[in-house]
C-alpha cells in the first residue's frame, strides 16, 4: 500500500483561491486595523467637507467655469473628493513603507508566494480603498448639497473616481519606495497631499488663482484629477475622456514602475 506524500499543483486557480487571495486579504488587514492611518484618512476629507466647503457654500453662490455660471458645491465636490483620494493614497503610502522599514517582507517571502501575486495584490487592494473611501466621501457630499445631473454625468463621475483612484494608488506607492528615512518620509507625505490640494484649481476656478501658481498647476497630478471628475460632473463624457485617457496614462506608467520596484525588492530577499 502506498500514499502519495508529494501533490501535484492544482489545476485551473481561480483568482479568489490561491496566494493573490491571502494576498489581498492580508493588504485588507494592514490597511484597516491601524486606527491611527485610518482616522488621519478621514479627518482631513470630513473637515474639508463638513466645515470648509458647507461655510464656502454659503459664502459664494456661483462661480464661473467654462463660460458658464456652477453653484459652489457643484463646482467643489471633486476637491472634495480629490482630498479624499489623497488621504486614502497617504495611508496606503504609509502601510507600504512600514511594511519596508520593518522588513515584514521578509517574513513575507518565507512563504510560498509568487511575486506577480504579491504585486497585484497590493495594488488592488490598495486601489479599492481609495475608491471606497472616495465613494464614502461622495455620498456624504449627496446628504449635505442637491445636484441635478443627469445619469450619464453621474456615470461619468464614477468612472472619473476609478482612473483618479488608480493613478494617485500608483503615484503614492511609488513614493513609499523612494524613502529609506522615516521622518522624511513622514514629514514629505503628510505636507505632500494638502500642498497638491491647495496649488491645484481645487476650491477656486483656474482664473483666479494667481499667475505663477496657474501654470505651476499644469504639472500637478491633482489638477488632471479634479478636471476629469468636474468635467465629468458638469459636461459629461465628452468633457471628461481626455482626463480620463490622461490618468489612465500616469496609472499605468505609475503601476508599472512600483511592480517593478516591488519584484527587484522581492529579488534582493
Amino acid at each position: 500500500m502506498t500514499a502519495d506524500l508529494v501533490s501535484g499543483p492544482a489545476t485551473g486557480p481561480t483568482l479568489l483561491r490561491g496566494d493573490i487571495a491571502a494576498t489581498m486579504y492580508r493588504e485588507y488587514l494592514l490597511l484597516t486595523r491601524n486606527r491611527t492611518n485610518l482616522l488621519l484618512a478621514i479627518t482631513p476629507s470630513a473637515v474639508y467637507l463638513l466645515l470648509f466647503a458647507t461655510s464656502l457654500s454659503r459664502l459664494i453662490g456661483d462661480v464661473r467655469y467654462e463660460g458658464r455660471l456652477v453653484s459652489y458645491p457643484e463646482f467643489a465636490v471633486p476637491a472634495l473628493l480629490l482630498s479624499s483620494m489623497l488621504a486614502a493614497a497617504t495611508t496606503a503610502g504609509t502601510s507600504l513603507f512600514q511594511e519596508r522599514l520593518g522588513r515584514m517582507d521578509v517574513e513575507l517571502w518565507s512563504y510560498p508566494l509568487r511575486r506577480g501575486s504579491y504585486v497585484a495584490g497590493k495594488l488592488i487592494v490598495s486601489t479599492l480603498l481609495i475608491l471606497a473611501q472616495s465613494l464614502a466621501a461622495l455620498g456624504v457630499s449627496l446628504l449635505v448639497f442637491t445636484f441635478r445631473w443627469p445619469p450619464s454625468h453621474w456615470v461619468a463621475i464614477l468612472c472619473g473616481i476609478t482612473v483618479a483612484s488608480m493613478a494617485f494608488n500608483g503615484l503614492y506607492l511609488l513614493l513609499a519606495t523612494l524613502f529609506k528615512d522615516f521622518q522624511r518620509f513622514t514629514v514629505t507625505i503628510n505636507v505632500l497631499a494638502p500642498t497638491l490640494l491647495f496649488a491645484s484649481p481645487s476650491f477656486y476656478p483656474a482664473a483666479q488663482m494667481a499667475p505663477v501658481l496657474r501654470w505651476l498647476s499644469w504639472a500637478n497630478p491633482v489638477t488632471y484629477g479634479i478636471r476629469c471628475i468636474r468635467d465629468g460632473a458638469l459636461n459629461g463624457f465628452g468633457a471628461a475622456w481626455p482626463w480620463m485617457l490622461t490618468l489612465l496614462a500616469i496609472a499605468a506608467v505609475a503601476c508599472s514602475l512600483i511592480g517593478r520596484s516591488l519584484m527587484a525588492r522581492a529579488r534582493e530577499i
